[in-house]
């Protein structure tokens, strides 16, 4: 069965409006840390050198803002949004949603595991490692992919932009769990992959970057087809 894109788009939005009724807020003006066994309810960051460690514990939705930082290493987050500038790094623990809009980035790494990751309004979504189920660029976001796992799908539609970075890259436009291609190849730590697309828009808005020493070969490779052309070899 297909995911609508409306339906991909409101999960995250869906989750920034629930409440875990009981809990405290929290909001962080200044560096600090979550720690394991702590609950909230809602956590915001502010201002741009807050360095925010989540170590652990249980957060029903959390914000950055004001280009401050948080670190994500172990716990449960149901959603997690990066705005304004701010910098969310995912390198262990779970997030269920996890956002980046208004010029924000969200780096997924290691271990890190995100059910719905989605880059929109000029955010960009950095994938180095981990596990996502769904994910997705809208609205002028960016999608840039190194390593990695995508266990369900990648959506691109409206103006976003997904890149995937490695080698021996292959896109097709047909076939796949959903019927409108796959991007298959490997990362650059030579682990092969198969993404599966999803949206009629996503095959044109994605880009097959191959790894630097492609594009030197390729480059010599066509200054050896000009000499030719030109008799000098």
């Amino acid at each position: 069965m297909k995911m609508p894109v409306l339906v991909f788009i409101a999960l995250t939005i869906l989750l920034a409006t629930g409440q875990a009724y009981g809990l405290p807020d929290k909001i962080f003006t200044s560096s600090g840390q979550i720690l394991p066994g702590e609950e909230w309810n809602t956590v915001r960051t502010y201002n741009d050198d807050t360095i925010v460690d989540m170590l652990g514990g249980f957060v029903e939705g959390m914000g950055a803002y004001d280009a401050s930082t948080v670190n994500v290493t172990a716990g449960h987050v149901n959603t997690l949004t990066a705005w304004q500038s701010s910098t969310v790094n995912v390198s262990g623990g779970e997030v269920y949603g996890l956002w980046t809009e208004a010029s924000g980035t969200v780096n997924l790494s290691d271990t890190g595991s995100v059910f719905n990751l989605a880059a929109g309004d000029f955010g960009v979504a950095n994938v180095t490692g981990g596990t996502i189920e769904y994910l997705g660029a809208i609205e002028s976001g960016t999608a840039n992919l190194y390593g990695g796992l995508v266990t369900d799908s990648l959506w691109v539609g409206e103006s976003a932009t997904g890149n995937i970075f490695g080698y021996d890259l292959v896109k097709t436009n047909s076939g796949g769990r959903y019927g409108y291609g796959q991007i298959y190849g490997y990362w650059f730590d030579d682990s092969a992959f198969t993404i599966d697309l999803n949206g009629s828009q996503t095959y044109s808005r994605i880009n097959l970057i191959p790894e630097p020493s492609s594009l030197i070969l390729l480059g010599l490779g066509s200054l050896l087809l000009r000499k030719r052309k030109n008799g000098r070899c």
